[in-house]
């Protein structure tokens, strides 16, 4: 998907994550300053949940082993919907179109480095080449142990 083509190591991927979260806390700083409504803080709040819900869903198929189509598609509605959520929090400022350009820019950034922040974190949680853990293992270990412990019992009887 998007993100394996990033191939650095886990420390980068941590670094970059980290500069992206505290970005994002220094545009929303700027943000602030622009006095908007309670509403569109919300809206805008969603939008940046949603984009890095996307970056989550990218990469369901290297962290829980899910078909890349349905992952594709459950991403593309996400970042639709953070769009969506963007554009009605931004519109919502009523400011003049200087304010509203600045406020669509500061944003748009934020969104962008959400984004990129939970994309690059989950990618140094579980890096590429890292093999997903398989419900099935621990499930046939169970029973495994089951099976020993009542062999043991009628063993005893």
């Amino acid at each position: 998907m998007f993100f394996e083509q990033f191939l650095w190591e886990e420390e980068k991927l941590g670094l970059i994550s980290g500069m992206s979260f505290v970005l994002i806390g220094v545009f929303g700083y700027f943000v602030y300053l622009q006095n908007l409504s309670l509403y569109s803080i919300l809206f805008l709040v969603l939008a940046m949940v949603f984009a890095g819900l996307t970056a989550a869903l990218f990469q369901l198929p290297r962290i829980k082993g899910t078909r890349a189509a349905i992952s594709t598609f459950l991403g593309g509605i996400a970042i639709g919907v953070a769009v969506i959520f963007w554009v009605i929090g931004d519109v919502n400022t009523s400011k003049d179109i200087l304010g509203e350009i600045i406020i669509f820019t500061l944003t748009a950034i934020e969104l962008v480095l959400a984004f990129f922040a939970i994309g690059f974190m989950l990618l140094a949680l579980y890096p590429v080449g890292s093999e997903t853990p398989t419900t099935t293992t621990h499930k046939e270990e169970k029973k495994e142990e089951k099976n020993s412990v009542e062999e043991d019992i009628f063993e005893r009887l």
